[in-house]
């Protein structure tokens, strides 16, 4: 006879079967095996986002250009690792520079190197890519270093304003 409290309640403590371990240890093995994966890739696509960003970003100013046929601004700032837009107004006999966005932080990503055609190579301060109205803009190149090592590649199509990007770059 088994003891039971005077409510009717068994007081013999059981625990789990060997049977119902070994099921819930292959479901969390499951779910691990999910998860992991997903977990250790969440750096890979914080920075395709980031390179989506920027390649969102000239090609939004490069249809503002060619719209409001005014001149727009592409700053990339090497030695903090950011990109900032302008469009360059006409007033009082000279241009000014107008915010055009929100400053873009490359983090994850860094900026190694721009190549911008006539203007040279540069891997330290400002460069500056202009996009003017009539559907043009200056040949660019960017080269980026990813958290762990590899290198990625922009191409700025000066016609369409259309970006390329090319995975594991040499050039860096």
């Amino acid at each position: 006879m088994m003891p039971t409290l005077p409510t009717g309640i068994s007081t013999k403590q059981s625990g789990f079967s060997l049977v119902e371990l070994m099921v819930v240890i292959v479901v969390l093995a499951l779910v691990g095996t999910i998860t992991l994966p997903l977990l250790a890739n969440r750096d890979e696509a914080a920075e395709k986002k980031k390179l989506r960003r920027i390649a969102g970003t000239v090609k939004q100013l490069y249809n503002e250009a060619t719209l409001t046929r005014d001149e727009y601004l592409l700053s990339f700032d090497l030695d903090n690792n950011s990109l900032e837009t302008y469009r360059l107004v006409s007033g009082s006999g000279k241009i000014e520079k107008e915010a055009f966005g929100r400053k873009l932080d490359m983090a994850p990503l860094r900026v190694r190197q721009v190549d911008v055609k006539g203007q040279g190579s540069f891997r330290t301060g400002r460069v500056s890519v202009k996009i003017y109205p009539l559907g043009w803009m200056d040949a660019t190149e960017v080269y980026f270093e990813r958290g762990d090592g590899r290198g990625v590649e922009m191409v700025f199509s000066p016609l369409t304003g259309a970006t390329t990007i090319n995975e594991e770059s040499s050039r860096l």
